[in-house]
């Protein structure tokens, strides 16, 4: 694998053989069609996030990061609309958005003082949500969620 996958939270993982997935989309060619539409959406997340990290700003990549995870986290109907479980520290958060600890914390400050969004706690309140998704340049279509997609 060319990449590592972890939890922030206690989580329960399964396994599924490649002998059983095969004999599993080969009798419901339905689940081969949603695995697929499931990698192309990931591709459109891959391409979305590069122009994250090598195109925007910092403070609008977080915007980005958060609107993404509350837009993801709504379709399960998990959160409220303004606030969200976000239990990363200062250092996570760095990793994700490609800068130091420092910065981030100096990002976060920045937004809570222009009054755009709040991280403490574990959590993000969204604060002002219009000029949250003009930071962040959010347009949800990659995420593919909708009924007509």
């Amino acid at each position: 694998m060319d990449h590592d996958l972890i939890t922030l939270v206690p989580s329960t993982l399964g396994f599924i053989s490649h002998t059983a997935m095969r004999a599993l989309t080969h009798a419901r060619p339905s689940v081969s069609d949603a695995l697929w539409r499931d990698t192309l959406i990931d591709a459109a997340i891959f391409r979305e996030w590069i122009v994250n990290v090598g195109q925007r700003p910092a403070p609008a990549r977080l915007a980005h990061v958060v609107l993404e995870l509350r837009q993801r986290l709504g379709v399960l109907k998990r959160e409220g609309p303004a606030t969200l479980e976000f239990p990363l520290t200062q250092e996570q958060i760095g990793e994700a958005l490609g800068i130091t600890p420092v910065h981030a914390n100096r990002i976060i400050k920045q937004l809570r003082q222009d009054g755009i969004l709040d991280v403490s706690r574990g959590q993000v309140q969204v604060l002002d949500e219009t000029r949250l998704a003009e930071l962040g340049q959010f347009d949800d279509r990659y995420l593919h969620q909708g009924p007509s997609t």
